[in-house]
C-alpha cells in the first residue's frame, strides 16, 4: 500500500449510488495513512439501463455484476454496492465488507398517515416484496410500479400518486429527511436493507483498508439475511422479507413471505448466522414457500 495513494471506488452512476460511496470512500480515505484520496468509477448496469418493472426483467445482480465486472477487470480498486441488490452467495473470486448499516425501514411518503389513506389510494412501488406486504395489510389500496431515483419518485406524490414506499437509508443518505418508517409487523425490510456492501478482489492490498471499516454486528446480521435468501432460492423479485438482529452472541432472524393469497411468517434465534437461516428457510419450505 505504500505506493497506493487514490483509491479508484467504482458505484452506480445514480445519484444515490454516487453519494454513499463517497462516504464510505472518505471513511477508507480517513483510516488509511497510504491513501490520500479517491476518485468514484460510475458504472452503468443492465438495470439503469433497462426501465422495465423488476418483476418483468428477472434474474440476478442487475444493479451490481457491471459493477462487479469492472473490478475483477482491474478498472477500480473496490467496489461499493447497496448490500440488498447483490446476489445471495458471495462471488468467488471477491471478498466482502459490510460497514455499519443504517435504519433498515421501509417507508411511506405522502401527504397523510399511511394508516389514513383513503380506499383506493394509489401507490408507487418498484419491489414486488413491498407490493405485497402493503396489500395484505391494506387489500382496497392499488399499487402500481414506479422507476426512476428517489426525487422523481418523490416528486409524483404531487401529480398522479397518493404515496410512494422507499427505503429510509436511501433517503437518509441523500439527506433527505421525510415520510413514515413503516413498523416491522406492517412490512419486513428486504433482506440487507440499509446496509452496504465494499468489494474487492481477494488478496489485493484493498483487502485491509476495508477491514478496518467492516462492522461484525452488521456482518452477521446481513448474512444470516442474505444466507436465507439463498436457501430459499429467492432473489429480487420474490416477495420475501427477512430481517436478522444480532445481540451479543446470538442473531435472530425475522421472515414474512406474502404471495398467492397466503402469508408465512416466522422467527428464530441462535448463536450462527447460518444456522438460524437455514433452519428458518426450511421451516418456510416445509410450509409450502417456493413450490
Amino acid at each position: 500500500m505504500a505506493h497506493m495513494h487514490t483509491l479508484r471506488v467504482g458505484t452506480r452512476t445514480s445519484s444515490l449510488a454516487v453519494s454513499q460511496a463517497t462516504a464510505v470512500a472518505r471513511d477508507i480515505v480517513e483510516a488509511d495513512p497510504n491513501l490520500t484520496d479517491f476518485e468514484i468509477i460510475g458504472i452503468t448496469t443492465k438495470g439503469d439501463v433497462d426501465r422495465s418493472p423488476l418483476s418483468v426483467i428477472g434474474g440476478t445482480g442487475l444493479f451490481t455484476s457491471a459493477v462487479r465486472d469492472a473490478l475483477i477487470a482491474g478498472q477500480c480498486d473496490i467496489a461499493v454496492h447497496s448490500a440488498k441488490d447483490l446476489p445471495a452467495a458471495d462471488h468467488p473470486a471477491l471478498s466482502i465488507f459490510f460497514p455499519p448499516r443504517v435504519s433498515p425501514h421501509d417507508v411511506f411518503c405522502g401527504h397523510v398517515d399511511y394508516r389514513d389513506l383513503p380506499p383506493g389510494a394509489t401507490i408507487g412501488s418498484g419491489s414486488p416484496r413491498r407490493a405485497a406486504q402493503l396489500l395484505h395489510f391494506r387489500p382496497d389500496l392499488t399499487v402500481v410500479d414506479v422507476r426512476g431515483n428517489v426525487p422523481t419518485r418523490l416528486a409524483r406524490i404531487d401529480h398522479d400518486l397518493d404515496g410512494v414506499i422507499l427505503a429510509r437509508a436511501g433517503l437518509l443518505r441523500l439527506g433527505i429527511d421525510t415520510g413514515q418508517d413503516l413498523p416491522f409487523d406492517v412490512m419486513v425490510p428486504a433482506a440487507a436493507q440499509g446496509a452496504l456492501a465494499l468489494e474487492t478482489v481477494k488478496g489485493s492490498p484493498f483487502e485491509e483498508p476495508l477491514s478496518r471499516v467492516d462492522d461484525r454486528k452488521t456482518r452477521r446480521e446481513v448474512t444470516a439475511e442474505r444466507a436465507f435468501m439463498a436457501a430459499m432460492g429467492a432473489g429480487c423479485t420474490t416477495p420475501v422479507g427477512v430481517l436478522g438482529d444480532a445481540s451479543g452472541s446470538t442473531v435472530s432472524l425475522h421472515a414474512r413471505y406474502v404471495g398467492g393469497g397466503a402469508e408465512v411468517e416466522g422467527r428464530l434465534i441462535a448463536d450462527d448466522p447460518i444456522a438460524v437461516a437455514t433452519e428458518l428457510a426450511n421451516e418456510f419450505i416445509d410450509r409450502g414457500v417456493g413450490e
